[in-house]
């Protein structure tokens, strides 16, 4: 299965920490890696979406990209989660009952790649602290 940048997709989420999904919660995702040269990786780095009600009533985030209805299959507003990335096997996407949601369009992932870009605190490295580490 060849992925692509911008893609939706719901799998199961392997990384969970809530005990009535041992193995794994049922996710949208977005996937942010294609090309020649990640296709020889086991794994892509993806961001998780989130569509829930509760989420909608909460402050938005720098780093919250709002995937408008109607724009994909997700049934409802949706928001991509930018503060977070997360690399998954490429197999979790050739899983039973795995479908793709669409394909975010190229403005829509440049909304995006601004929203990574605050979320990995890129460029802020003159803005941290940059005492030297403790030596042993």
């Amino acid at each position: 299965m060849e992925l692509r940048r911008g893609e939706i997709y719901f799998v199961t989420f392997p990384y969970t920490l809530d005990d009535r999904y041992p193995n794994g919660k049922p996710k949208f995702v977005l996937v942010l890696q294609e090309g020649e040269y990640f296709k020889k990786f086991s794994t892509v780095e993806i961001l998780l979406i989130t569509s829930d009600k509760q989420y909608k009533q909460h402050e938005k985030y720098a780093t919250d990209v709002e995937i408008e209805k109607g724009t994909t299959k997700l049934k409802e507003k949706s928001w991509v989660l930018c503060a977070q990335p997360y690399p998954v096997e490429k197999v979790l996407f050739e899983q039973d009952g795995v479908w793709c949601a669409g394909r975010l369009s190229p403005k829509k992932m440049d909304e995006i790649d601004e929203a990574l870009f605050i979320g990995l605190c890129m460029g802020l490295q003159n803005d941290v602290n940059n005492e030297p580490a403790a030596e042993d």
